[in-house]
């Protein structure tokens, strides 16, 4: 049984989340590992199972997506006073019931403009958004843009914006939010 000191100190870098929920890898091809029994442990007394959304730290070892999580959303960035860095493993089976796109094809005729930076490692949901929506529907690539490059660095966001704004006719603002680093 994982501690809730150890667990805060773990980080999967086998799951890959897409529209329907989740695409299992590795020892996910067992939910009741990662979701039954931490549940049924927890309803006996033993502490929340918690894991890291992003690493605390990272280094040139950590893969890719999760530094650069790790740079927007652990560091001054992107950080927030509200943002834990955590999910509850024993949730995964609910997550993969999930289909954040169902019903998407019924936003048409209203337009579904999309920006994804070509670099993502999400630019399969953007694709997959686009696949299934309706017939009003755009998607524009930032080239050598990441995911977190989108939330906070100005060579990507001013870009998409002025593409916002253009779409639009109307300046996307951006309201300050209590709490949020400078």
């Amino acid at each position: 049984m994982l501690q809730a000191e150890e667990a805060s100190e773990t980080v999967r870098t086998d799951v890959t989340f897409v529209s329907n929920g989740l695409t299992p890898a590795g020892h996910l091809h067992t939910p009741d590992d990662l979701a039954g029994h931490p549940r049924t442990d927890e309803a006996l007394g033993e502490p929340r199972l918690v894991e890291h959304s992003v690493p605390a730290e990272a280094d040139e070892t950590t893969p890719g997506h999760l530094r650069q999580g790790h740079e927007h959303c652990r560091t001054a960035r992107g950080t927030h006073l509200r943002s834990e860095n955590a999910w509850v493993p024993h949730s995964v089976d609910q997550i993969g019931h999930a289909d954040s796109f169902a019903g998407i094809e019924s936003l048409a005729p209203r337009p579904l403009p999309m920006i994804a930076g070509s670099e993502a490692a999400t630019a399969h949901v953007s694709r997959m958004a686009v696949e299934q929506a309706g017939k009003s529907k755009q998607l524009f690539w930032l080239d050598g843009a990441s995911h977190f490059d989108l939330y906070g660095k100005d060579e990507y966001v001013s870009p998409a914006r002025a593409k916002l704004t253009s779409l639009s006719g109307e300046q996307p603002s951006r309201p300050p939010v209590e709490g949020r680093a400078a």
